[in-house]
């Protein structure tokens, strides 16, 4: 049983003491502080305490992540004397949010659900260039079969403008399909040949418009979301209620669709040029020089969200002329460089629980390019392999700049992903994209195998917990056969590493995937019973008859809702049987609060139960 006494002391004395807390509630997992001064907290000396898993902050918040025993660690926190949230546990406190923060969420969470779509065309893209006339000559490029194809694979670039409007209302809270309506304007055919010819174009025969091309475009899209929510909510207060069906509507879009073909546009098309410039600038002056120092960062890039900042341009470069080779070729040196330098921990370290971290993190890292596993549970947390990765990869960058790698398609570069490097004119583009994945992945092992001593692993490791803490109830055995858990939610199964949130994402809470619901109802998946209703009513703890521990956390911030949208059949306590309804929630409700309706659902007691792998919808252990 953990001490959970002495690990609220150890966080307290981490975060500043009782004078540097404003107030601190907690959710299902972490605590969440509302902090005088956040440049206290010493994020690494925090995670190195027994019971903390991970750091966060969000919101305004310095979340502390600590599992399933948060609740029992929350209460020694307030018995050490720390100011409770008056306003109830889940209350989310507005804090000023420095705005570099907020322009880096904003565009994220524009562009993050985009990812899918842009992946898949880029993908189909690379396809086309394999098995098209480029190469093996499988298709012609007047086929009906390539024709169908290469617009399927063009669709998502050429109507960004639509997508970005789409994904801009739903972080703004603002009416999505007028937002849609007035970009669709952009890409209008008469518009696109009225804006592309050499006569002059008026609005009204007075207001001059600019001419240019808005496809495959982020900013203009997103300035023109930006003017309508505003817009939206003038609107709102001047128009009577009786009037609101039909004049609101038309007069948002009447405001906004003329200053964003006048204006708007054509400045987001001027900054767009611009950013462009300024990278073709820094890149034009010595690549190899840009590259080792671009790649070298990527690692403190991702992790401050910066990276964030280089994908609109990178996607526009993909979009005209047909290559990216910033972004693109630095990822795909540093997400190489943290497999190959995780890897060479795993080899190299006596340790049983890092080696245990390390191989899965490694290979996250190097078949799916997601490096957060490896970066802060494993090259980061021990620091040398962290220093052996930054040198492989900005080794790697001076080969890509000297040699001119781009990528020709958007996705996370990795060794799955890393025909996007295939040049559709040929050449010898994908045998440099080879090469530097073969030498950074050699070059980060080595070094990590020779900077990170066995026993310096062990030790470090011997302060941080390889996974979270679970609650007090004594571990269950390993379950016998094969065992399976249904979806306990009707919706899509997405896995676990596309949630918009790297704490679930990570898989550092447990092991299992998400759903986005298709109906606002949580059943049971098994007989038994129900460990922990949060009060907020959005997450829960339940206990299978068989030793299996299940949270199933609805949506993503919606602690900060307090209960409003959800109804609760059962409380913490209660037993249930296989398919009761134990909880609803209004889907519509948590989208018009600006939450992310994809909803974890974790086996947190992993380790205790044997191997969980994914099959469809169901959560498979042992077998």
């Amino acid at each position: 049983m953990a001490d959970y006494k002495q690990v609220a002391e150890q966080v307290l004395a981490a975060v500043g003491g009782k004078e540097n807390i404003s107030s601190v509630t907690h959710c299902m997992t972490r605590l969440r502080f509302v902090l005088k001064d956040q440049s206290i907290p010493e994020k690494n000396g925090i995670t190195k305490i027994k019971g903390v898993v991970g750091v966060n902050i969000a919101g305004g918040q310095y979340q502390v992540i600590i599992g399933n025993s948060v609740g029992s660690v929350y209460r020694e926190m307030v018995a050490l004397g720390v100011q409770a949230d008056a306003q109830g546990a889940g209350n989310t406190v507005k804090q000023k949010v420095n705005p570099v923060s907020a322009a880096l969420d904003f565009i994220a969470g524009c562009m993050t659900p985009l990812f899918t779509s842009i992946i898949a065309g880029g993908l189909i893209k690379v396809l086309l260039v394999i098995f098209g006339p480029t190469l093996l000559g499988w298709m012609s490029d007047t086929s009906d079969t390539y024709i169908l194809m290469n617009a399927l694979g063009d669709a998502p670039f050429y109507f960004l403008p639509i997508l970005v409007a789409f994904t801009a209302s739903k972080k703004l809270g603002c009416n999505s399909y007028l937002s849609v309506m007035v970009a669709a304007v952009l890409l209008y055919p008469d518009v696109i040949t009225l804006l592309g010819g050499d006569a002059p174009t008026y609005l009204f025969g007075v207001i001059p418009v600019t001419h240019g091309s808005y496809s495959s475009s982020i900013i203009p899209a997103v300035l023109s979301t930006l003017l309508l929510k505003y817009v939206e909510i003038l609107i709102d207060k001047i128009t009577p209620d009786w009037s609101k069906n039909f004049l609101k509507p038309l007069l948002i879009v009447i405001i906004t669709a003329p200053i964003t073909l006048c204006l708007l546009a054509p400045l987001g098309l001027m900054i767009g040029n611009v950013l462009q410039l300024v990278i073709n600038a820094i890149y034009g002056f010595a690549p190899w020089l840009a590259m080792l120092l671009f790649a070298g960062a990527m690692p403190f890039i991702v992790m401050t969200g910066m990276h964030w900042a280089f994908v609109p341009a990178c996607l526009m470069a993909l979009a005209d002329p047909g290559f990216e080779y910033m972004l693109l070729p630095a990822m795909l040196c540093s997400n190489t460089a943290q497999a190959g330098a995780t890897f060479g921990v795993a080899f190299r370290t006596k340790d049983a629980d890092m080696r245990q971290m390390a191989i899965p993190a490694g290979i996250s890292a190097l078949l799916a390019g997601v490096t957060e596993p490896a970066m802060y549970g494993v090259t980061l947390r021990l620091k040398k392999p962290m220093v052996a990765a930054c040198i492989a990869s900005a080794i790697g960058g001076i080969i890509s700049g000297i040699v001119h790698l781009a990528g020709y398609a958007f996705a996370t570069p990795c060794l799955t992903a890393i025909v996007q490097f295939v040049a559709p004119d040929g050449g010898n583009n994908f045998l440099f994209a080879c090469v530097i994945f073969a030498v950074v992945f050699v070059l980060s092992f080595l070094l990590s195998f020779i900077l990170t001593p066995a026993r310096e692993a062990a030790e470090d490791t011997a302060e941080t917990p390889a996974a979270p803490a679970v609650s007090p109830a004594a571990p269950a055995p390993a379950l016998g056969g094969k065992t399976e858990i249904e979806a306990p939610i009707p919706g899509e199964v997405i896995p676990l590493t596309a949630v918009k949130d790297q704490t679930f994402a990570s898989g550092v809470l447990g092991e299992g995937y998400a759903i986005v619901p298709s109906e606002g109802k949580v059943y049971a998946p098994f007989d038994g019973v129900c460990e922990n209703l949060f009060d907020t009513l959005h997450a829960m703890g339940l206990m299978s008859d068989s030793g299996v521990e299940l949270l199933i956390h609805v949506g993503l911030e919606t602690v900060g809702l307090n209960g409003a949208p959800f109804t609760a059949h059962i409380k913490t306590g209660d037993r249930f049987q296989k398919g009761d309804l134990l909880l609803e929630f209004d889907i519509d409700a948590i989208k018009a609060a600006g939450c992310e309706i994809q909803t974890p659902i974790i086996v947190t007691n992993a380790e205790d139960v044997g191997d969980i792998t994914i099959e469809g919808n169901k959560i498979v252990i042992g077998g």
